[in-house]
């Protein structure tokens, strides 16, 4: 048995030798070989175009307005939604009214006391002049030490002071009134918003954001070696990531006169038409040199 199996071992290696040094057999086909190379012609890859340069960029909002109450009340109303388009004016969230209106009626009340109080210091103080033999509308024939004596026996300064505190305190209360009504400033989406009604809102968190639409711009970087090529007004083609079928047209408005670490300078480009795009979004910016 152990002579049979050395015997085809045997058959086996001379049959590999062989074939080793046949001229046909084992002879690699050029036309069949892999790594045979490719024409560049037959790629199918696309090339550059000479002139262009492409990168990376971010689309940002030009004009935008973050919006917060400025008192600790309950909010009362939020009448908007993220993704919203709102016109300038427009209430987009309330705090508690009955609160704010009271508070300012309440204020105004003071305010009307704070009159009454100068007038009756007023009479007082007439009477003390006129109990020391002057006539309170000859004010010039009267001593300093009398008009003195007077004002602190009847209170008139003391009460003009009081009247003017409790009109600051009105226009406090007015103010907080008006601010506790969030309306757009300009013609805008909304965005980033992050209450709801019976929430009690945080003093100077923002509520919402306001971004105008059509004021859009996109931020990116180019090499040092390519800006040359390029100045303000040039033409930028936008393609948004999310999306590569759309394509936007944009015109660098701003240079930043600064190289970076990485030998890279930023611009901002203009866009022409923004219906399409967010705040944040983004997006290949292909620059095109003029020729």
């Amino acid at each position: 048995m152990q002579d049979m199996r050395k015997m085809i071992m045997i058959i086996a290696a001379v049959a590999m030798l062989t074939a080793c040094g046949s001229g046909q057999t084992g002879q690699v086909d050029p036309e069949a070989d892999t790594t045979a190379t490719v024409p560049v012609e037959k790629l199918a890859l696309p090339l550059p175009e000479p002139g262009v340069v492409q990168t990376v960029g971010k689309v940002v909002a030009e004009r935008y307005a973050d919006l917060a109450f400025e008192t600790a009340l309950p909010i009362e109303q939020v009448l908007v939604r993220n993704g919203q388009k709102v016109r300038k004016g427009q209430v987009l969230a309330t705090l508690d009214q009955f609160k704010l209106r009271n508070d300012m009626t309440q204020k105004e009340r003071a305010v009307e006391q704070a009159q009454l109080r100068i007038e009756q210091a007023h009479l007082q103080m007439q009477d003390v002049i006129i109990a020391h033999g002057y006539d309170p509308d000859k004010a010039a024939q009267i001593p300093s030490n009398v008009t003195r004596n007077s004002d602190l026996k009847s209170g008139y300064t003391l009460s003009k002071s009081q009247l003017a505190t409790a009109k600051v305190q009105l226009e406090a209360a007015r103010h907080d009134l008006q601010s506790g009504v969030l309306t757009a400033p300009f013609d805008g989406v909304v965005a980033n918003l992050s209450v709801q009604a019976h929430q009690l809102a945080v003093a100077g968190k923002t509520v919402c954001r306001v971004i105008a639409t059509g004021d859009m711009l996109v931020e990116f970087r180019v090499m040092e070696a390519d800006l040359q090529k390029y100045k303000v007004g040039t033409r930028v083609h936008i393609i948004p990531v999310a999306d590569k079928s759309q394509q936007y047209e944009a015109t660098v408005s701003e240079i930043n006169p600064i190289v970076d670490q990485q030998g890279a300078v930023s611009l901002r480009a203009r866009l022409a038409k923004t219906a399409e795009l967010f705040d944040g979004m983004n997006v290949e910016v292909v620059l095109m040199s003029e020729k």
